[in-house]
């Protein structure tokens, strides 16, 4: 036997059992050198009182023995230890009663006396593997159980939460059933009010999406679906952790992933009440699905909505172009050459050449874009925190600049590795009571 056991794992135990004494010397000098424990028994009383008080992985007993038969022992140890491997030597005199303890179960195997040493070493080695296969198959069925009453207390937190979201939302979608206009409002607030979500990406991302749909020459209604559908193509991450989607998709875990991939299902949910939203809800459900069928749900091209494929298209240019695939953001050059590359594969080919072959259909006129700190004037307002190279807040959103803090934000600048780049609103007119202070 392989010397696998390692030092935290104790060897497995072997018994041996025969009346007689030169044949418990013998197996003794046989099995010495093999890589687990073994005990000796002169008889099947001694050696029901060793099972009792340790645990025998397997026991090879001789079949005639005064007192207690081999079978009558292994019978036992049966009952006493089940796991225990069970190995009876016979003789060709006594194939009856061994055949009758084979038919009642009790032992996994006999050998014929005489045997060949080799024979009863491969016989051990092979019983002891069945033991270890059985113990292992029986801590992985634990493991099992253990993890899928995790997972089961995980789906059962994350659908209440889902519930949770969805009820309220449900409530707010009653409520505006009858205005089509207003359940549009309500619904693209519950994306642009979460601080985690952008209301600039999912406005972006409507305007590209509508001017595709528009050059396909598309019915106007089927335009107005898609481009809606594409505003709120977000809205199922609502129900999912913010920790899935706050990071680039190619930096989540295979889990993850798949999470954020199931986001369209929470958003059915969502919209499932608004019936008049079918269509919405469809292209937004479908919106993972591969051109080439390879999608969540292997959907073919022919069952794919159009505003589907376009939303594919019109979500993934914003989604490299602002660092939300990978972390690395993308220019438009750079983004039309890596979606290139899955022409055909996950986007449609004629969705996506007029992306590539249209110069003026990105419009970024939603997209809040950073200044440079020398580039700032007074009364400008800061909309996203400032931290410095320890992430320790240094200016807080809504901070209105003045000549004094603007100075001493460049000041700072110069102690960071890298420059800053803030987000800041425009700046508003100029007045006696909100004008820039004077440097004395």
């Amino acid at each position: 036997m392989n010397k696998e056991n390692s030092l935290d794992t104790p060897p497995m135990t072997v018994l041996c059992v025969d009346d007689e004494l030169n044949i418990l010397k013998s197996m003794k000098r046989l099995l010495y050198k093999q890589n687990y424990q073994l005990l000796l028994a002169e008889n099947g009383e001694k050696a029901l009182q060793i099972i009792e008080k340790q645990k025998i992985h397997l026991i090879v007993s001789d079949m005639k023995m005064p007192g207690m038969s081999g079978a009558a022992l292994l019978g036992k140890v049966s009952t006493l230890s089940p796991d225990t491997y069970r190995i009876l030597l016979t003789g060709y005199s006594d194939m009856e009663s061994t055949i009758e303890a084979i038919n009642k179960g009790k032992i996994h195997r006999y050998l014929q006396k005489p045997w060949e040493n080799q024979e009863i070493i491969d016989a051990i080695e092979e019983g002891l593997s069945n033991v270890k296969l059985k113990n292992e198959n029986t801590r992985l069925q634990k493991l099992i159980k253990f993890q899928n009453a995790k997972l089961k207390e995980l789906n059962q937190n994350l659908e209440s939460k889902i519930q949770l979201k969805t009820k309220q939302i449900q409530l707010a979608l009653k409520r505006n059933e009858n205005n089509n206009q207003a359940t549009q409002k309500v619904l693209y607030n519950l994306i642009s009010i979460n601080p985690n979500l952008s209301g600039s990406f999912a406005n972006s991302v409507s305007v590209l999406a509508k001017n595709l749909a528009e050059k396909l020459e598309l019915p106007k209604l089927e335009v107005a679906n898609i481009t809606f559908a594409a505003l709120l193509c977000e809205i199922g991450l609502l129900g999912l952790d913010t920790a899935i989607y706050c990071k680039p998709f190619d930096e989540l875990n295979f889990n993850q992933k798949q999470e954020y991939i199931d986001q369209t299902k929470t958003a059915q949910l969502i919209l499932g009440p608004a019936t008049h939203l079918q269509e919405v809800s469809d292209i937004i459900t479908c919106q993972f699905e591969n051109f080439n069928g390879s999608g969540p749900n292997q959907l073919f091209d022919s069952q794919i909505p159009i505003g589907a494929k376009i939303l594919s298209v019109a979500r993934d240019f914003w989604r490299y172009s602002l660092g939300r695939i990978n972390s690395e953001k993308l220019d438009e050059t750079e983004v039309r050459l890596t979606m290139k590359k899955f022409l055909g594969t996950r986007y449609d080919p004629k969705v996506l050449e007029i992306l590539l072959n249209t110069p003026d259909i990105v419009s970024d006129e939603f997209i809040e874009k950073p200044i440079p700190s020398h580039a700032l004037k007074a009364g400008m307002t800061l909309k996203c925190n400032i931290f410095n190279d320890a992430h320790i807040l240094v200016l807080p959103e809504g901070h209105v600049f003045t000549n004094k803090t603007i100075s001493k934000l460049l000041q700072f600048e110069k102690s960071q590795a890298a420059p800053l780049s803030l987000i800041v609103e425009d700046c508003p007119p100029v007045t006696p009571e909100n004008g820039p202070e004077t440097t004395s």
